[in-house]
Protein backbone atom coordinates (compact mmCIF):
# COMPACT_ATOMS: atom_id res chain seq x y z
CA UNK A 1 0.00 0.00 0.00
CA UNK A 2 1.63 3.47 -1.02
CA UNK A 3 0.53 6.73 -0.24
CA UNK A 4 1.69 10.00 -2.27
CA UNK A 5 0.44 13.79 -2.12
CA UNK A 6 -2.56 14.70 -4.44
CA UNK A 7 -2.32 17.90 -5.97
CA UNK A 8 -2.25 17.00 -10.17
CA UNK A 9 -5.65 18.40 -11.26
CA UNK A 10 -4.99 17.54 -14.94
CA UNK A 11 -5.90 14.46 -17.30
CA UNK A 12 -3.24 12.51 -16.11
CA UNK A 13 -2.91 8.71 -15.78
CA UNK A 14 -0.62 8.03 -12.35
CA UNK A 15 -0.58 9.81 -9.10
CA UNK A 16 2.53 12.51 -9.30
CA UNK A 17 5.63 10.97 -8.57
CA UNK A 18 7.90 14.11 -8.21
CA UNK A 19 9.42 13.48 -4.27
CA UNK A 20 11.02 16.59 -2.93
CA UNK A 21 12.96 16.17 0.75
CA UNK A 22 9.87 17.24 2.44
CA UNK A 23 7.94 14.33 0.65
CA UNK A 24 10.52 11.58 2.01
CA UNK A 25 9.06 12.14 5.34
CA UNK A 26 5.47 10.92 4.20
CA UNK A 27 6.82 8.30 2.36
CA UNK A 28 7.99 6.27 5.79
CA UNK A 29 4.16 5.47 6.15
CA UNK A 30 4.16 2.92 3.35
CA UNK A 31 2.24 -0.15 4.88
CA UNK A 32 1.42 -2.12 1.81
CA UNK A 33 4.12 -3.01 -0.87
CA UNK A 34 2.57 -3.75 -3.39
CA UNK A 35 4.25 -4.74 -7.31
CA UNK A 36 4.11 -2.29 -9.84
CA UNK A 37 1.50 -2.68 -11.98
CA UNK A 38 3.31 -4.65 -14.95
CA UNK A 39 1.13 -2.63 -17.61
CA UNK A 40 -1.68 -4.14 -16.37
CA UNK A 41 -4.86 -2.35 -16.55
CA UNK A 42 -7.97 -3.26 -14.55
CA UNK A 43 -9.92 -5.30 -16.87
CA UNK A 44 -13.72 -4.23 -17.70
CA UNK A 45 -14.97 -7.43 -16.26
CA UNK A 46 -13.36 -6.07 -12.86
CA UNK A 47 -15.34 -2.77 -12.97
CA UNK A 48 -18.44 -4.42 -13.82
CA UNK A 49 -18.04 -7.12 -11.02
CA UNK A 50 -18.01 -4.00 -9.10
CA UNK A 51 -21.34 -2.79 -10.32
CA UNK A 52 -22.88 -6.03 -9.82
CA UNK A 53 -22.60 -6.47 -5.45
CA UNK A 54 -23.47 -2.41 -5.41
CA UNK A 55 -27.11 -3.48 -6.88
CA UNK A 56 -29.05 0.25 -7.09
CA UNK A 57 -25.86 1.90 -5.66
CA UNK A 58 -23.69 1.86 -8.69
CA UNK A 59 -21.33 5.03 -8.35
CA UNK A 60 -21.11 6.81 -11.66
CA UNK A 61 -18.40 6.23 -13.04
CA UNK A 62 -18.11 8.49 -16.02
CA UNK A 63 -19.37 12.56 -16.18
CA UNK A 64 -23.03 13.17 -16.84
CA UNK A 65 -24.02 14.08 -20.43
CA UNK A 66 -25.76 17.36 -21.17
CA UNK A 67 -28.59 18.22 -22.85
CA UNK A 68 -28.77 21.30 -25.58
CA UNK A 69 -30.69 23.90 -23.94
CA UNK A 70 -34.10 24.73 -25.62
CA UNK A 71 -32.63 27.83 -27.50
CA UNK A 72 -30.48 25.86 -29.22
CA UNK A 73 -27.50 27.43 -28.07
CA UNK A 74 -23.85 25.62 -27.60
CA UNK A 75 -24.21 26.82 -23.80
CA UNK A 76 -23.88 23.57 -20.98
CA UNK A 77 -23.65 23.26 -17.86
CA UNK A 78 -20.48 22.82 -15.78
CA UNK A 79 -18.58 19.60 -15.91
CA UNK A 80 -19.22 17.67 -12.72
CA UNK A 81 -16.33 17.30 -10.07
CA UNK A 82 -16.22 16.12 -6.93
CA UNK A 83 -17.13 18.88 -5.11
CA UNK A 84 -20.18 19.83 -7.66
CA UNK A 85 -21.14 16.20 -7.21
CA UNK A 86 -23.00 15.25 -4.08
CA UNK A 87 -21.16 13.46 -1.34
CA UNK A 88 -21.25 8.95 -0.60
CA UNK A 89 -22.80 8.29 2.66
CA UNK A 90 -20.98 5.36 4.00
CA UNK A 91 -22.19 2.50 5.51
CA UNK A 92 -21.46 1.81 8.97
CA UNK A 93 -20.27 -1.21 10.14
CA UNK A 94 -22.52 -3.71 12.37
CA UNK A 95 -20.12 -5.17 15.04
CA UNK A 96 -16.57 -4.36 15.86
CA UNK A 97 -13.51 -6.57 17.39
CA UNK A 98 -10.47 -4.58 19.00
CA UNK A 99 -11.67 -1.28 18.89
CA UNK A 100 -12.43 -1.35 14.98
CA UNK A 101 -15.12 -2.03 12.87
CA UNK A 102 -15.06 -5.17 10.91
CA UNK A 103 -18.76 -5.86 9.87
CA UNK A 104 -19.22 -4.54 6.99
CA UNK A 105 -22.47 -5.18 4.37
CA UNK A 106 -21.52 -7.23 1.41
CA UNK A 107 -21.04 -4.71 -1.65
CA UNK A 108 -18.67 -2.11 -3.13
CA UNK A 109 -20.26 0.80 -0.76
CA UNK A 110 -19.17 -1.48 2.11
CA UNK A 111 -15.95 -2.19 1.21
CA UNK A 112 -14.94 1.30 0.50
CA UNK A 113 -16.70 2.01 3.84
CA UNK A 114 -14.39 -0.66 5.47
CA UNK A 115 -11.18 0.51 3.57
CA UNK A 116 -12.45 4.11 5.14
CA UNK A 117 -13.22 3.01 8.66
CA UNK A 118 -10.16 1.03 8.77
CA UNK A 119 -7.52 3.91 7.92
CA UNK A 120 -9.42 6.19 10.58
CA UNK A 121 -9.51 3.93 13.08
CA UNK A 122 -6.07 2.12 13.30
CA UNK A 123 -4.01 3.02 16.72
CA UNK A 124 -1.18 5.12 15.99
CA UNK A 125 0.08 4.87 19.57
CA UNK A 126 -0.32 1.51 21.10
CA UNK A 127 1.54 -0.85 19.25
CA UNK A 128 -0.01 -4.16 21.24
CA UNK A 129 -3.26 -2.76 20.27
CA UNK A 130 -2.89 -1.28 16.51
CA UNK A 131 -1.63 -5.49 16.18
CA UNK A 132 -4.53 -6.87 17.25
CA UNK A 133 -6.62 -4.21 15.16
CA UNK A 134 -4.72 -5.00 11.96
CA UNK A 135 -4.99 -9.05 12.88
CA UNK A 136 -8.68 -8.56 13.04
CA UNK A 137 -9.22 -7.24 9.73
CA UNK A 138 -6.50 -8.81 7.81
CA UNK A 139 -7.15 -11.80 5.37
CA UNK A 140 -5.88 -15.42 6.32
CA UNK A 141 -4.21 -15.59 3.35
CA UNK A 142 -2.15 -12.26 4.05
CA UNK A 143 -0.63 -12.57 7.85
CA UNK A 144 2.64 -10.69 6.72
CA UNK A 145 -0.22 -7.99 6.17
CA UNK A 146 0.05 -7.45 10.06
CA UNK A 147 3.54 -6.91 10.48
CA UNK A 148 3.87 -4.33 7.88
CA UNK A 149 0.44 -2.18 9.01
CA UNK A 150 1.68 -1.93 12.06
CA UNK A 151 5.14 -1.25 11.56
CA UNK A 152 4.22 1.34 9.04
CA UNK A 153 2.51 3.45 11.25
CA UNK A 154 2.84 3.13 14.97
CA UNK A 155 5.34 5.55 16.19
CA UNK A 156 6.81 5.80 12.44
CA UNK A 157 7.07 8.93 12.07
CA UNK A 158 7.03 10.62 15.66
CA UNK A 159 3.46 11.96 15.47
CA UNK A 160 3.33 13.95 19.10
CA UNK A 161 0.12 13.03 20.95
CA UNK A 162 -1.95 12.02 18.11
CA UNK A 163 -6.12 11.49 19.07
CA UNK A 164 -6.68 7.56 19.31
CA UNK A 165 -9.53 8.23 17.42
CA UNK A 166 -10.11 10.48 14.21
CA UNK A 167 -6.02 11.31 13.62
CA UNK A 168 -6.90 10.21 10.00
CA UNK A 169 -9.89 11.74 8.34
CA UNK A 170 -10.68 10.40 4.85
CA UNK A 171 -12.11 13.17 2.23
CA UNK A 172 -11.97 10.80 -0.93
CA UNK A 173 -12.64 7.65 -2.23
CA UNK A 174 -12.06 5.69 -5.19
CA UNK A 175 -13.01 1.56 -5.94
CA UNK A 176 -12.18 -0.87 -7.93
CA UNK A 177 -13.00 -4.40 -9.06
CA UNK A 178 -9.24 -6.27 -9.13
CA UNK A 179 -11.36 -9.69 -10.06
CA UNK A 180 -14.17 -10.90 -12.21
CA UNK A 181 -16.47 -11.41 -9.26
CA UNK A 182 -16.06 -7.87 -7.58
CA UNK A 183 -14.91 -9.45 -4.32
CA UNK A 184 -11.58 -8.08 -4.30
CA UNK A 185 -10.76 -4.71 -4.54
CA UNK A 186 -9.02 -2.14 -3.96
CA UNK A 187 -9.91 1.07 -2.58
CA UNK A 188 -7.58 4.18 -3.07
CA UNK A 189 -8.31 7.12 -0.19
CA UNK A 190 -7.27 10.70 -0.19
CA UNK A 191 -6.88 11.73 4.00
CA UNK A 192 -5.72 14.21 6.38
CA UNK A 193 -3.89 13.07 9.08
CA UNK A 194 -4.17 14.77 11.89
CA UNK A 195 -1.62 15.20 14.73
CA UNK A 196 -1.34 17.84 18.03
CA UNK A 197 1.70 18.36 19.90
CA UNK A 198 4.93 19.90 18.90
CA UNK A 199 6.96 16.52 17.90
CA UNK A 200 3.89 16.41 15.68
CA UNK A 201 3.28 17.16 12.09
CA UNK A 202 0.34 17.05 10.44
CA UNK A 203 -0.45 15.70 6.75
CA UNK A 204 -2.90 17.02 4.55
CA UNK A 205 -4.11 15.26 0.98
CA UNK A 206 -2.49 12.34 1.00
CA UNK A 207 -3.13 9.47 -1.04
CA UNK A 208 -3.32 5.46 0.02
CA UNK A 209 -4.82 2.43 -0.51
CA UNK A 210 -5.95 -1.05 0.91
CA UNK A 211 -6.69 -3.96 -0.99
CA UNK A 212 -10.08 -6.09 0.51
CA UNK A 213 -11.27 -9.24 -0.36
CA UNK A 214 -14.34 -10.80 0.66
CA UNK A 215 -13.35 -13.89 3.74
CA UNK A 216 -15.65 -15.36 5.67
CA UNK A 217 -18.38 -12.72 5.66
CA UNK A 218 -16.51 -9.83 6.11
CA UNK A 219 -14.41 -7.10 3.96
CA UNK A 220 -10.30 -8.52 4.89
CA UNK A 221 -7.00 -6.49 3.89
CA UNK A 222 -4.97 -8.37 1.92
CA UNK A 223 -1.75 -8.21 -0.19
CA UNK A 224 -1.60 -11.30 -1.96
CA UNK A 225 0.74 -10.76 -5.09
CA UNK A 226 -1.93 -12.22 -7.35
CA UNK A 227 -4.07 -8.90 -6.69
CA UNK A 228 -1.19 -6.81 -5.99
CA UNK A 229 0.19 -6.90 -9.39
CA UNK A 230 -3.41 -5.40 -10.58
CA UNK A 231 -3.29 -2.14 -8.66
CA UNK A 232 -3.06 0.76 -11.21
CA UNK A 233 -2.34 4.09 -10.37
CA UNK A 234 -5.43 6.64 -10.89
CA UNK A 235 -5.76 9.90 -11.55
CA UNK A 236 -4.72 12.23 -8.73
CA UNK A 237 -7.35 13.40 -7.07
CA UNK A 238 -8.73 17.35 -6.39
CA UNK A 239 -11.98 18.49 -5.73
CA UNK A 240 -12.52 20.62 -8.67
CA UNK A 241 -11.64 18.33 -11.13
CA UNK A 242 -13.58 17.06 -14.06
CA UNK A 243 -11.11 14.23 -14.61
CA UNK A 244 -10.98 12.95 -10.89
CA UNK A 245 -14.39 12.52 -11.06
CA UNK A 246 -15.07 10.37 -14.75
CA UNK A 247 -12.22 8.41 -12.87
CA UNK A 248 -14.38 7.44 -10.26
CA UNK A 249 -13.31 9.67 -7.01
CA UNK A 250 -16.08 10.56 -4.70
CA UNK A 251 -16.21 12.33 -1.45
CA UNK A 252 -17.23 10.95 1.86
CA UNK A 253 -20.36 12.25 3.37
CA UNK A 254 -19.89 13.48 6.89
CA UNK A 255 -22.50 13.44 9.92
Amino acid sequence: MSHEAATNRGPTTQPDSGLNDSNVRKHRLRLLATGAAAGVVLAVSGILAVTSIMGDDTLPQTDAKTSPSPEGNKSSEPPRTPATARAVALPQPDSTAEGIGTGFEHSARGAAAAAVSYWQDFDLRDEAIARKQWAAVTSKDSPETIDRGVSGLVGEPTWGEVPNKGSAAVKAFLIRSLNDSGEVVVVWMVYDRLAVGVDGESLEDETTHLILKWEDGYWKVTEEPQYATRVHGPRSYHPDSKYAYSEGWRRVARG
